[in-house]
């Protein structure tokens, strides 16, 4: 019965875990690995990483929660924009050329800034 308790308890943590939490885990799970074979080098650079995650989770411990579920809203924004992209391309015979290319150039533009914005999440996580 006890160990029953303890796997719902454990289970139900990991349920509500936040990204926080996990991030934690997923770095001290790469050092015990790296401590295994021996790669001092990257125990180094992984208990930095450590550091600072545990920082900024000290600071706000939804932190990366809020970053996850703003890069979800980008790649939502990407998305209209590629259908935006597609109905422009249905509508191209009914507009001018110069009309046509500047209203993509515009929706690119526009997409690959969303782009760069979700690349500069991913390296901060």
């Amino acid at each position: 019965m006890r160990k029953v308790l303890v796997f719902l308890f454990v289970f139900c943590g990991l349920l509500f875990a936040n990204e926080c939490d996990k991030k934690i885990e997923r770095i001290n799970k790469e050092i015990a690995f790296a401590k295994a074979n021996g790669n001092t080098g990257k125990i180094s650079r992984l208990e930095l990483a450590l550091k600072e995650v545990q920082s900024d989770c000290i600071k706000d411990p939804l932190f990366y929660d809020k970053k996850l579920e703003a890069k979800k809203l980008k790649e939502q924004e990407i998305e209209k924009i590629e259908q935006q992209l597609k109905e422009l391309n249905n509508q191209k015979d009914y507009m001018s050329k110069a009309e046509y290319k500047a209203k993509k150039r515009a929706l690119k533009e526009q997409k690959d800034k969303i782009k760069k914005e979700i690349e500069k999440y991913i390296d901060n996580l």
